[in-house]
């Protein structure tokens, strides 16, 4: 493959990395390296092929469409076409309707591992198990309410 390609590549994967760490995958990982490691390899061939003059312009024109690239990136009506634009009313919790008390009994919906969803006395509530973790199907008891926790016990 001719340098002038390879340079290409590099740099197009390299931005991609980039743009990947930047705006879907949070911290620092292996995308962000890695493409750094990508532009750095495309502006180190090209010294090394073409000289210094290709080299700096490369190096250049990276920056170039790194900026370029994150400035389209970041745009707000960039954001629009995938943004999500209904709100979700629906929830779970019924402490509006029912508030357990210490002492209910009800079932687990999902294992408690610590955190599960129960059902007690027909309302089904975001639950967490104190001490240890609780099987689906298995009967629970309310041991204490924590603002909009449910802290329950095996029965």
């Amino acid at each position: 493959m001719s340098p002038v390609i390879t340079i290409i590549l590099l740099v197009l994967f390299g931005i991609l990395l980039l743009l990947l760490e930047v705006l879907v995958i949070p911290g620092t990982t292996i995308a962000g390296i890695g493409g750094f490691l990508l532009l750095g390899a495309s502006v180190w061939i090209a010294f090394d092929n073409f000289g210094s003059t290709v080299g700096i312009i490369v190096l250049i024109a990276v920056v170039a469409i790194l900026i370029v690239a994150f400035i389209i990136a970041l745009r707000s009506k960039t954001w629009r076409k995938l943004a999500l634009k209904e709100n979700i009313e629906s929830t779970i919790e019924h402490f509006d309707e029912y508030v357990p008390k210490t002492g209910d009994t009800g079932i687990a919906l999902s294992r408690l591992a610590p955190m599960g969803k129960v059902q007690i006395n027909g309302y089904e509530f975001e639950a967490r198990s104190r001490n240890s973790y609780i099987d689906e199907s298995s009967e629970i008891e309310v041991i204490a309410v924590e603002s909009n926790k449910v802290i329950v016990k095996l029965k």
